[in-house]
């Protein structure tokens, strides 16, 4: 893959994480709320608890380390769980809703296959 491609995607994925990670904190970016009954009472009580906050701070943690190309699978890992449950989150109750996530998600991929070594390696799968 084109360094340069690579490089921009993580730019990309680093920043969204950044902005989001940091307004679980501050706040400054006020969603709709979503439509479906499941999820604004999921969202209500990960906003009313610490839960918000802690994700937040492995959003902000693994951009920054995804940025570092040293710790960049360590960043993939801390960011995975967090992937995880934005894909299922949106796919059970807010589809479509808004796309973001679908594009978060492809770029994602994109840097997972880019790590496709360390994953082969953590997994101890032979070629």
């Amino acid at each position: 893959m084109n360094k340069y491609i690579k490089n921009i995607t993580i730019g990309i994925i680093a920043f969204q994480f950044i902005v989001f990670g940091l307004n679980k904190f501050i706040g400054f970016v006020n969603p709709p709320p979503p439509t479906d009954p499941v999820a604004l009472t999921f969202l209500g009580g990960m906003f009313g608890s610490y839960l918000a906050k802690f994700v937040g701070f492995f959003e902000i943690v693994g951009s920054i380390l995804l940025v570092i190309p040293r710790t960049r699978f360590t960043g993939l890992l801390l960011l995975l769980p967090v992937m995880a449950n934005i894909i299922v989150f949106h796919l059970a109750h807010d589809n479509p809703g808004n796309g973001i996530w679908i594009i978060v998600t492809a770029l994602f991929g994109i840097v997972c296959y880019s790590q496709k070594n360390n994953f082969q390696t953590l997994l101890n799968i032979q070629d």
